[in-house]
């Protein structure tokens, strides 16, 4: 009997384990074709986003949009930039107050951003799993 119930709780465990992980959503960070990485790791991300690297290895300027506010741009900066918002845009808005770049381009919809990273060369972006990422590189993925 005591074995039946320890294997049971077990199942269980397990199932909520599976089941967790299975509707765990990704954050992807994607790039338009063009983009000659193949993957890029966090520290490279984080200094397109701060805007420390300008150009792709091959000499095309780098172009990366952000999603407006919401959970996943809150993810994307904390574990990509290792910043929340207030300290990204505070970091944008000083930026470009002292001539030291221009901020990214935000974007709504998910579906927008991806249709700029898809349309735009050298554009890099970032969206959950359940955006339509086809027709774009994905560049990075991770759970969130």
């Amino acid at each position: 009997m005591r074995r039946m119930v320890l294997r049971s709780m077990l199942v269980a465990a397990i199932l909520c384990l599976f089941l967790g992980s299975a509707s765990a959503e990704q954050l992807r960070v994607i790039g338009n074709r063009s983009v000659p990485a193949a993957s890029l790791d966090q520290k490279t991300i984080q200094n397109i986003y701060l805007g420390k690297m300008k150009l792709w290895e091959n000499g095309m300027k780098v172009e990366f949009v952000t999603l407006s506010k919401g959970d996943t741009q809150d993810a994307f900066l904390k574990n990509y930039v290792k910043k929340n918002n207030s300290t990204f845009t505070r970091y944008w808005k000083k930026k470009v107050f002292t001539g030291g770049g221009q901020a990214p381009v935000s974007f709504e919809k998910e579906r927008d951003l991806v249709k700029y990273v898809e349309t735009t060369k050298g554009a890099i972006g970032f969206v959950t799993s359940g955006a339509n990422t086809d027709q774009v590189k994905i560049l990075s993925e991770m759970s969130i």
